[in-house]
């Protein structure tokens, strides 16, 4: 567990005085405390490793909902406490409005304050230090990601990594299943033996079974000399087939009886080898299907449908695009010398809108193109620097009638608010995933409790509520 003193507190106060009382309060009880006065300088923060955000009286263009909402979509476990001088009917609006499930009641019990305060920091700690993502999430395994799809897949990586059973890793192409093969083998007691990867259907069909099994000299033309198989070349370690979707039903029956067996006979001889190589298995192709069709043996497929992880598709982990995009600037600033350092909001959000078929993959060579190409002197990607197929949705959109936000007219027209940019992108997911409030509030990076609330909202009569000077 932390101490006092490793805690990073940011407090958002507006009034110069109350400011400061935080400020001593916390930096007496041995915080290391930040200060600043509006929410758009608190955004300035949230790469700078926060533990807890307490949010006192704010002014300007950011109100604390919105403030709570961008900070999730970074940060999802981060503790993001509201300050209210009164517990009064408003002040329990707001908190419920923001999913604000923790609030302080202003400074007049410090002890309490303190006390609540210490609990909400020590809770997302644990939950932060028992959670695999804190393990497997950025540049250790190079899996990222925060989204609930996200979180499942670190589970099963984690749960399934001290087994030796066989794992199927299902997913698009692109989704980073040979990541997820490289994290189970990482965190598994083999993690110091071999991690011997093959790709299945980035060779010729000839070569894939000399390449599994190896081969004894003069076993067929070209042969002039013995050479070990990947499956014994990864005893002790693990072996990675991807795209085992392409193998043929003839090899598809070897690798069954080396599964269950665990004895590997090299090309053109006798001698069995007993190898102790843990396998790990990957497609982007629909085994079920395959099956049904005869082109792939239903018996490898239940012995390999042990353990299946799926890697879910860019599109539906939305949320991650900011962390992704982050990790991808600084990968590629190291690589080519770039001197990119962020990205503007508009490119930020023409990125979360694209649909992304070719996933993960295709972001990466996405903001590579577009920081190698960039104006040398430019520290921030703007939207003019993608891709005409990511920009040029968004841009029209920007320049569409306000007034006919869900069907664009293409009309030239005043730029969309930002509130009328979340209205489409709601809508847009709840078409997309037919109403599936679950799918769509993942997709577009919010709780299922929020898309509820702005729903709620677009559906209710206008109501203004007016912040009451106590409160």
């Amino acid at each position: 567990m932390k101490t006092a003193d490793q805690y990073e507190i940011l407090v958002i106060e507006d009034d110069p005085t109350q400011r400061a009382a935080l400020d001593q309060l916390l930096t007496n009880a041995g915080y290391n405390v930040k200060l600043t006065d509006s929410a758009e300088k608190a955004l300035h923060f949230v790469d700078e490793g926060i533990d807890c955000v307490i949010a006192g009286v704010i002014s300007g263009d950011i109100s604390r909902i919105d403030l709570i909402t961008q900070w999730r979509n970074f940060f999802p476990e981060t503790p993001l406490p509201l300050i209210h001088q009164t517990q009064s009917a408003a002040s329990l609006v707001e908190a419920v409005s923001a999913d604000a499930h923790h609030s302080l009641h202003g400074l007049g019990d410090a002890k309490l304050m303190l006390s609540r305060l210490m609990g909400l920091v020590k809770a997302c700690q644990q939950k932060a230090t028992t959670s695999v993502v804190k393990e497997l999430d950025g540049t250790k395994d190079g899996l990222i990601g925060r989204s609930p799809p996200m979180l499942d897949v670190f589970d099963l990586i984690a749960r399934s990594s001290h087994a030796f059973s066989t794992v199927l890793i299902l997913g698009e192409s692109g989704t980073g299943k040979d990541l997820a093969a490289q994290a189970i083998h990482r965190n598994s007691p083999r993690g110091a033996g071999p991690f011997i990867a093959m790709n299945c259907a980035a060779m010729p069909e000839s070569l894939v079974e000399s390449e599994l099994f190896g081969y004894e000299k003069g076993a067929f033309t070209g042969a002039i000399a013995t050479r070990i198989g990947r499956f014994e070349a990864a005893d002790g370690g693990t072996l990675f087939i991807d795209e085992i979707g392409d193998c043929a039903l003839p090899l598809q029956a070897k690798l069954l009886r080396i599964l269950e067996n665990r004895v590997v006979t090299p090309l053109g001889g006798h001698r069995e080898i007993k190898v102790d190589t843990r396998v790990v298995v990957a497609t982007s192709r629909d085994l079920p299907t395959m099956v049904a069709h005869g082109q792939f043996r239903e018996d490898l497929y239940y012995r390999l449908n042990i353990i299946t992880i799926l890697m879910p598709p860019l599109r539906e982990r939305v949320s991650d695009i900011p962390l992704l995009v982050r990790a991808f600037i600084d990968r590629v600033n190291a690589q080519n010398h770039c001197m990119i350092d962020s990205i503007d909001p508009a490119a930020l959000a023409a990125l979360q809108h694209y649909h992304w078929p070719g996933n993960v993959r295709e972001l990466l060579n996405v903001i590579e193109r577009a920081m190698v190409l960039s104006d040398k002197s430019k520290t921030t990607l703007s939207l003019s620097d993608l891709p005409p197929g990511i920009a040029q949705p968004l841009a029209e959109l920007a320049a569409t009638d306000p007034a006919d936000v869900t069907n664009p007219s293409g009309n030239a027209g005043p730029p969309l608010t930002l509130a009328q940019l979340e209205q489409y992108a709601i809508d847009s997911a709840m078409a997309r995933f037919s109403n599936n409030r679950t799918k769509a509030a993942h997709a577009i990076g919010i709780s299922v409790r929020t898309l509820q609330r702005k729903l709620a909202q677009r559906d209710a009569p206008s109501v203004v509520l007016l912040r009451t000077q106590s409160d």
